[in-house]
């Protein structure tokens, strides 16, 4: 099948979809409020595992006053409907138990300052350069650019032997009319990074052999209503991302999606949610075509008490190298019960089908196998209960428990090819592979000066069989763990303090050069960042990480920065 018969298949798809949107007038964007109910099952978009744009941890959102940096803030109450992850557990910013990235484009200055510049240099000779210009040529319409330098000339293990570098640029658009908003961004990021992981000593070959470097570039683009009591919502969004690899892997995904709702009477809302991934990966020993389409209807009625959702959700996958072309159907159920003002009780059932891509992997893992297998994780059941609240002054809370069983289902395994990459190994053919989860988020403000979060996961795994045969002696790279403490505390509205502590337990790795499971030191990590704001424009920051000095390994073989600090200043205008 050519990139023609693609396109085509994709114009059909979109024209299909856009042509129901056109006949029901149904459509997306923010919910029409009715009722005192908060439902946040029913909310578009809060379901999505395949993102169109790359994961960065950036806040290009307006700046806020020195004098208000905590001051009548009302706690927002925005918890997400949450699934078991396909992949590993999200990799911790600024912190040893993933590479550091860049610090959040925030700052405690008021909304007239669009542009900022932040500069800062530490151990392990860390560079950081970050910077946020934005213009506003007319009142609907606001532009920017973003940019970030983040980069150690030294590792943990040697010197530039473990060094790393990561530089990006991310240009976008966005323009709000009476009927509509406008939303664009193009970006390019290039990460570099050493396959460090095995005795320096022992090698005698070209360290350059052992440079790996990932380039991305992406492109989306979006149009949605802009009519916050429309009785008609929608959402169209269209994007490209493209990943190249030192080692000529390339990989394209090209996601377009339609998410809509129609509000037909003040308790009945119907959905409709579609979208589709093209996509074609081409390495030292293959080229593969894949695609994935998704329709999701479904019906929604609420009351003051009383949250019902119902729908189905029609997946069909395509594989060229595996010969797959497979059509599924899952029904999905979800139930909303408040029995007082502040408490949610919540239950539901469903199922999907995700798509699994290099681009996805190595932004979990850097340390990549050339010709690593791609295959999509199905998750066949997802039975969840639990219940959240929130007081809507200080106090939110959400406890979930949840039992899910997938087919294909990644773990990260250091190859035994060369340890110091890794494969992916996918379990559950058959014999599903059962998820069982806890998971919670409390969160809590006092006196407009101290914010806290802690968030926390529990897992245990079952049946890792692999090939209908052999069996996982353990979910390598899943921690059983995952608990972290954030919080922000404010003095004299000039100085915030934000004392960290994240912990991973449970840990283990598979050992190829003896063919062992090896049980992982559990990470604690502790961090300290302080900010003084000198003046309304200038302030500057110390940030300390692994405070304790621990070498700890996410990823078997790759010690994490003992303890790094960075220090800079940034300066708005």
């Amino acid at each position: 099948m050519n990139m023609t018969i693609q396109l085509k298949k994709a114009t059909i798809f979109l024209v299909f979809l856009l042509s129901l949107m056109s006949i029901n007038s149904i459509v997306y964007g923010q919910q029409k409020k009715e009722g005192n109910i908060q439902n946040d099952d029913i909310i578009l978009e809060k379901e999505r595992k395949i993102e169109l744009k790359p994961e960065i941890s950036r806040n290009f959102e307006a700046l806020e006053e020195v004098e208000n940096t905590n001051k009548g803030r009302k706690m927002t109450y925005n918890f997400v409907e949450r699934k078991w992850e396909v992949k590993s557990p999200a990799i911790l910013t600024t912190s040893i138990i993933g590479p550091r990235e860049g610090d959040e484009l925030v700052s405690s200055y008021g909304p007239k300052f669009k542009n900022m510049i932040k500069v800062g240099a530490g151990n392990y000779g860390h560079t950081l350069i970050n910077g946020h210009f934005g213009l506003s040529p007319k009142e609907n319409q606001y532009q920017g650019i973003y940019i970030n330098h983040d980069a150690n000339r030294r590792g943990p293990v040697g010197t530039a032997f473990s060094a790393r570098n990561e530089n990006e640029v991310k240009l976008y658009s966005k323009t709000f009319t009476g009927n509509y908003l406008l939303d664009g961004s193009i970006g390019f990021k290039r990460t570099e990074a050493n396959f460090y992981g095995r005795d320096e000593k022992k090698f005698t070959g070209n360290l350059n052999d052992l440079n790996i470097v990932y380039n991305k570039f992406h492109y989306t683009g979006s149009i949605g209503n802009a009519q916050k009591d429309a009785k008609y919502d929608y959402t169209a969004t269209s994007g490209l991302n493209y990943l190249s690899t030192s080692f000529e892997n390339r990989e394209w995904i090209w996601e377009s999606k339609i998410q809509s709702v129609l509000h037909v009477t003040d308790q009945i809302s119907a959905y409709l949610n579609g979208d589709m991934v093209l996509s074609e990966i081409t390495t030292s020993n293959t080229n593969n075509r894949r695609e994935l389409y998704r329709v999701r209807p479904s019906f929604n009625y609420k009351n003051n008490r009383v949250s019902v959702t119902a729908g189905i959700n029609i997946s069909n996958e395509k594989d060229k190298n595996l010969s797959i072309n497979q059509t599924r159907l899952f029904p999905v159920v979800k139930l909303d019960v408040k029995p007082t003002d502040f408490v949610h009780i919540f239950a539901g059932f469903g199922a999907d089908t995700y798509l699994n891509s290099m681009n996805q992997f190595v932004s979990e893992n850097n340390w990549m196998s050339n010709n690593i297998a791609l295959k999509n994780t199905i998750q066949s059941s997802n039975i969840y209960g639990g219940i959240k609240g929130s007081n809507e002054r200080n106090f939110d809370f959400e406890i979930k428990f949840g039992y899910s069983e997938y087919s294909n289902l990644g773990f990260f395994m250091a190859s035994k090819a060369d340890s110091s990459r890794f494969d992916v190994v996918y379990a559950g053919g058959d014999k599903k592979v059962q998820v069982v989860n806890l998971s919670g988020q409390i969160n809590y403000q006092i006196f407009d000066k101290i914010l806290s979060i802690l968030k926390y996961d529990f897992n245990t795994y079952e049946n890792l069989i692999v090939d209908n045969s052999k069996t996982l002696e353990r979910p390598f790279h899943k921690p059983a763990m995952n608990l972290s403490f954030t919080n922000s505390i404010t003095f004299k509205d000039r100085i915030i303090v934000s004392p960290d502590v994240f912990y991973l337990g449970g840990l283990y790795g598979f050992n190829p050069r003896n063919g062992l499971a090896i049980k992982m030191p559990d990470i604690i990590d502790l961090n300290l960042k302080v900010n003084y704001l000198i003046t309304k424009k200038f302030n500057a920051f110390v940030s300390a990480n692994n405070i304790l000095g621990k070498s700890y390994e996410r990823y078997l073989f790759y010690p994490q920065q003992s303890l790094n600090y960075t220090v800079g200043v940034a300066y708005s205008f």
